[in-house]
């Protein structure tokens, strides 16, 4: 009984192995139109690398490392899905105005920076949303939130914490 198991396992991993081995070497259509580099581990990529990197607040390094490698166009893995990395103002131009490239952002990044955000606009609707977050952003705009800001965290010190000899968070 266990050599026949043995047998039948034998028999089903070789092909198996095989058919890894040899197909690894087999050069796959449109293989050759792709970038230089390295998707990494599966599923995990050179996801830790990056946030590592900025954990350690060395994220351009990172990046500037992945260009010197492969150049400004590479390909690497994060979060569980290739990514195409493109570096270079001629690459934010090409992304976000000629329309040409479909920018699709991984589940996992939607899920961090919401359905709707810049990185998924292009063209005249990113020009517009862009042009309306500098507007909040000048100077200042930004004073006067501030003035804002300062005052609701007053009121509400004054009105929810006032009395309290500690608090512990």
């Amino acid at each position: 009984m266990d050599f026949s198991l043995l047998l039948a396992l034998t028999a089903i991993a070789l092909p198996v192995l095989l058919h890894l081995l040899t197909g690894a070497r087999k050069p796959r259509p449109g293989a050759a139109k792709l970038p230089p580099g390295s998707l990494g581990l599966p599923v995990i990529g050179q996801s830790l690398g990056l946030l590592g990197a900025m954990r350690a607040n060395t994220a351009e390094r990172w990046i500037q490392d992945l260009v010197d490698r492969y150049g400004p166009v590479s390909k690497l893995s994060l979060f569980g899905a290739p990514t195409v990395l493109l570096t270079g103002p001629a690459a934010n131009k090409f992304v976000f105005f000629s329309g040409a490239l479909a920018t699709k952002q991984p589940l996992s990044m939607r899920r961090i920076l919401g359905e709707k955000n810049i990185l998924d606009l292009n063209g005249a609707e990113h020009k517009r949303f862009r042009g309306a977050l500098a507007e909040f952003l000048k100077p200042d705009m930004l004073r006067l939130y501030v003035g804002r800001i300062d005052g609701e965290v007053r009121r509400h010190l004054d009105e929810s914490w006032a009395g309290r000899a500690t608090v512990t968070a």
